[in-house]
């Protein structure tokens, strides 16, 4: 090799060492200023799987959701189906929907509670303080954020997960340690992302504003407004819309030869909540029952936006402020 040659090949390795950490950072950059979310589910590693995929024999339908750390503008989804399926479930053409709602507003519906004592019995239920479950309960000293649930304390880890779930910073109720100490720590001790809306959580679902108290995988319609503020006069209610065909965002493309593929655009989705439920409805000559989901995957993308750039930067200084300054 000449030395030309050496000369050319340094400066061209000199290039790529320079290079590489510049991209590196580019990239890590471009990652937290236009973030992507990613879920995926295994079906021969459970342990790895980000969410769970339940059949219903009787509407025929494959049905599974996450809850994002943030709001996303573009949802793509991408399922496999094992090679041993039958051939008409390869080729089906399912149809896809997409509802944004709270995990926990899907629990089936109880009977109604219509007097005082039986909501009372709901909201004091392993509870013997003043502060119903449901509260939300603020350590002023210390920043801390609790919620309480059968007489029991969770914590909140940030505000990203407090407003994430649809709580507001008004309905705080500002109480010394010795109240929090009145409470053991629940066993999930940090509100966690993963987490349905706990017992004692209120929904009020809107249009019809009728509102609704999480209990044992229940949701339980409360009869009257004057029930519950007679019980509980500082109440609050998480809002989340009614579950009605309106809210169903229909994929914008998909195929049925081995697998499914889906596109949604957020922005069209009407529903009020944080968690992502998708359906898969298939035609009458392919049961559910029949139906072996492979590799699947959904994945949150932001638009490539100012604004983007803004909330990206915005989520970011708060997280900060909150970890380092206002816990100290």
């Amino acid at each position: 090799m000449t030395e030309e040659s050496l000369e050319k090949l340094y400066r061209i390795i000199r290039v790529a060492i320079f290079a590489i950490p510049i991209l590196v950072v580019a990239v890590g950059l471009y990652l937290v200023l236009f973030p992507i979310d990613t879920y995926s589910f295994y079906p021969d590693n459970p342990k790895l799987s980000k969410f769970d995929i339940l059949k219903n024999t009787d509407a025929n339908q494959l049905s599974f959701g996450v809850f994002p750390l943030r709001d996303y503008r573009y949802i793509n989804l991408s399922m496999d189906l094992k090679k041993n399926e039958k051939a008409n479930c390869q080729n089906a053409r399912p149809e896809i929907t997409l509802t944004k709602t709270y995990q926990a507003f899907l629990y089936p519906a109880a009977d109604s509670i219509a007097t005082e004592d039986e909501l009372r019995s709901f909201l004091f239920d392993g509870n013997q303080t003043k502060y119903p479950n449901g509260s939300l309960l603020h350590l002023k000293p210390t920043n801390e954020v609790f919620l309480i649930s059968h007489g029991k304390k969770i914590l909140f880890p940030g505000p990203e997960i407090l407003q994430g779930f649809g709580y507001s910073f008004d309905d705080l109720t500002d109480v010394q340690q010795s109240d929090i100490d009145e409470f053991p720590d629940s066993d999930q001790k940090v509100y966690l992302w993963t987490m349905a809306h706990p017992d004692g959580t209120i929904f009020q679902s809107f249009p019809s504003h009728s509102l609704y108290l999480i209990f044992n995988g229940k949701k339980y319609p409360i009869a009257s407004k004057d029930i519950l503020t007679s019980v509980w006069p500082e109440n609050y209610a998480i809002p989340v819309s009614d579950l009605e065909a309106d809210n169903n965002l229909p994929c914008d493309s998909k195929n049925g030869t081995g697998g499914i593929s889906c596109r949604f655009d957020a922005s069209k989705l009407s529903g009020i909540g944080g968690y992502y439920l998708f359906s898969v409805n298939f035609p009458a000559n392919c049961q559910v029952e029949d139906v072996h989901p492979g590799n699947t995957r959904i994945s949150f993308s932001s638009q490539r936006t100012f604004s983007t750039v803004k909330d990206s930067l915005r989520t970011i200084a708060a997280s900060a402020l909150n970890r380092y300054f206002y816990k100290q």
